[in-house]
């Protein structure tokens, strides 16, 4: 008696996956501004003095999680895996959309209010 085989799950696909890329630039969001943060934190309590520069670090910090992911975009295409950097760019735009609907919510509950 042969026992029936087991489904063969189907070749991956060489050119990557949309739903990791997706992944990839919420987990460099998340990830890029919760370090960011801990930096940003660490170097004001080394220096509560830093004065004007302390906006120029964290303008320059907050711009790294989104440097990281065009990176991302760029090493994913080099590498040939063009669906993964496409996922990436989708997940940029889902970024994007989820902050601003969190903003048209936003002034959607304070429409009622006087915003003084």
């Amino acid at each position: 008696m042969n026992a029936p085989l087991p489904p063969q799950r189907p070749p991956a696909d060489p050119r990557g996956s949309l739903g990791l890329g997706i992944a990839l630039a919420w987990a460099c969001l998340i990830a890029g501004y919760t370090l960011c943060g801990f930096l940003f934190g660490a170097m004001i309590s080394l220096d509560p003095h830093m004065g004007d520069s302390a906006i120029a670090v964290a303008v320059l910090l907050a711009l790294l999680p989104w440097v990281a992911m065009i990176a991302l975009i760029v090493w994913m295409a080099a590498r040939g895996q063009s669906r993964t950097a496409l996922g990436v760019a989708v997940g940029i735009a889902s970024i994007l959309g989820v902050a601003l609907l969190l903003v048209a919510a936003c002034f959607g509950l304070l429409a009622n209010t006087s915003f003084r």
